[in-house]
């Protein structure tokens, strides 16, 4: 049978000893964990990367110094914004684009006691981490809106012309502007992983629609152009062409960018009126003649003229036509009443008539030929109711064309030779007979000194331009000049509505002066008789069925007219 093995019992102190030496070493292998963690706590775990840049293992500080040097070109690199109509180039740092590297490392180093979490921070193959970016949003919107400044196109607006007969057309060209908003938020969210960003843009439409433009040419303006209008008007035509038609055409745009075609209607009226002259005639006003030595009423006729409005609205309606037949229209033709009719009239009664005897023989024959020349441009004359007449016009011009010679004319109170004297005995003539035929005095001029054979303060002088001898027809009748020669006298008769009877009242002579006497021995020196020189009234007073209707006085201050002794040989 066999023995039992004896063990020793080991003493309790080798026991502590034991427990010692296994506490000391846990101690230790703590104090190395510890150890162990605290140092890789202060390091980026192991594989950790930012933008494909290794940083593991790394305090954060060399970390953060390393991605400042590695990523640098990412702020200095320009984003490059595509557009189907150009590239823009934004520069980062301007457009408040700048790195976060101290966010993008926040928390990625720290010490733990997590065995799991140790190993990984020391063996794991890391992470990716995400880069952090600031965005100064209105720095960015700024830098894109300065480059938009330059980027952005406005429209070219469309047009239509008429011009030779032709339609020329230039069509719109859309403009274009960058979204500034929506390119920035594209540029946020893409930056710094994409430094190409598609842009947003916005087209700008011109306000005249390509459409509108199309309609209008298509409808409107070629068939206007088309080809001629013709025009016809009693048996008469005219041709509009379309090279007329587009000087008379022109396109106008509405305030809602609409074409409208406008036609110049004075400027058609012009072509269509110059082409139908022989469809037009004019009215006749009643006039009044001499014959036989008495008036004679010639009586107002009507005429025919276009209607304006039926050429406007047709030739406007051709133009939306084509072909010759549908652009060939009608004028329609309308009666037109003459300005000036002869009901009323009365011109058979003589309103007055006067007589001035003028000197004659061989010293006169210059004067005497004045004379009769200026009665013939007179005589015949009519003077329309309200009319004016004026005796400076009615002789213009004083020319040897008109058959005027020159005579004795009274020039600062000395009588010389000039072109049309004798004239002044007409005007007194023309001057009297109105006076007495009532109407209204508008202008004569008295002559400096006073001439005997002319009837005193009621005589005048002419001198074209300077004075005028005029007077209004203030009745409702013409009146109709009559003048010949007798014998030595003038004679001037007025036919027309007599309305006055009319009295003459010469007052005294006033204030009178006595002439000198001279002498000349020029060869142009014509003699001249003394006249004394004084101040006089005349008054016309006018009658109208026995009462008294009007009262007209006129002084004249006439001038001593010396007397003139010539005594050059050559002298008349």
């Amino acid at each position: 049978m066999p023995q039992p093995e004896l063990v020793e019992e080991r003493p309790r102190s080798e026991w502590w000893g034991i427990l010692l030496r296994t506490t000391l070493a846990l101690l230790v292998l703590g104090g190395v964990y510890v150890g162990a963690a605290y140092y890789f706590g202060q390091r980026v775990p192991n594989g950790t990367t930012v933008e494909g840049v290794a940083i593991g293992s790394l305090t954060p500080e060399t970390a953060e110094q390393t991605l400042a040097t590695r990523l640098a070109h990412l702020e200095s690199d320009p984003v490059v914004i595509e557009t189907e109509h150009d590239e823009l180039r934004l520069q980062p740092e301007e457009a408040g684009l700048t790195l976060d590297l101290e966010e993008t490392l926040e928390g990625v180093a720290g010490m733990t006691l997590h065995p799991v979490e140790l190993w990984q921070q020391v063996a794991d193959d890391g992470q990716e981490l995400p880069l952090q970016v600031d965005v100064d949003r209105a720095a960015l919107e700024a830098e894109l809106a300065r480059l938009a400044e330059e980027f952005d196109t406005e429209p070219q607006e469309g047009q239509v012309r008429l011009a030779q007969g032709q339609v020329q057309r230039t069509d719109p060209v859309e403009g274009h502007r960058l979204d500034v908003a929506a390119t920035a938020d594209a540029v946020q969210q893409a930056w710094p992983q994409q430094v190409t960003v598609q842009g947003a843009v916005e087209p700008v439409q011109p306000q005249l629609a390509a459409g509108e433009i199309e309609r209008f040419v298509t409808e409107v303006a070629e068939p206007a152009l088309s080809g001629p209008v013709v025009v016809r008007a009693r048996g008469d035509e005219t041709v509009v062409s379309a090279n007329q038609l587009s000087r008379i055409l022109t396109v106008k745009e509405t305030e809602q960018h609409r074409l409208r075609l406008r036609m110049d209607q004075a400027q058609l009226l012009e072509v269509v009126r110059g082409g139908l002259t022989d469809a037009v005639e004019a009215p006749q006003n009643a006039s009044v003649s001499l014959e036989d030595g008495r008036p004679v009423v010639e009586p107002a006729s009507k005429g025919s003229d276009l209607n304006d409005d039926s050429i406007i609205n047709r030739v406007q309606r051709a133009l939306q036509r084509t072909g010759e037949k549908q652009r060939t229209v009608r004028a329609k033709m309308v009666e037109v009443d003459p300005d000036r009719s002869h009901r009323g009239w009365s011109v058979d009664q003589v309103m007055s008539e006067f007589r001035s005897e003028f000197p004659t023989g061989p010293a006169n024959e210059a004067r005497t030929s004045n004379i009769r020349v200026g009665l013939a441009h007179l005589n015949g004359t009519v003077v329309m109711p309200g009319e004016q007449f004026s005796l400076a016009e009615s002789l213009s011009p004083i020319s040897e064309d008109r058959g005027y010679v020159d005579a004795g004319v009274i020039r600062d109170g000395r009588l010389v030779e000039g072109m049309g004297g004798g004239l002044s005995q007409v005007s007194t003539t023309v001057l009297n007979t109105a006076w007495f035929a009532g109407v209204q005095l508008d202008e004569f001029t008295p002559h400096s000194y006073y001439i005997s054979r002319y009837p005193v303060g009621r005589e005048a002088t002419i001198s074209v331009p300077v004075i005028d001898n005029r007077w209004t027809n203030d009745t409702d009748s013409p009146i109709v000049v009559q003048t010949w020669i007798e014998g030595n006298d003038i004679v001037m008769r007025f036919w027309g509505d007599r309305q006055y009877r009319v009295e003459t009242v010469t007052g005294p002579r006033r204030e009178v002066v006595q002439p000198e006497e001279r002498v000349d021995d020029s060869a142009d020196c014509l003699p001249q008789s003394p006249q004394e020189g004084f101040q006089i009234t005349v008054t016309r007073v006018l009658y109208r069925g026995g009462q008294e209707a009007a009262r007209e006085s006129y002084t004249t201050r006439y001038q001593p007219s010396p007397q003139v002794t010539c005594t050059h040989p050559q002298a008349p």
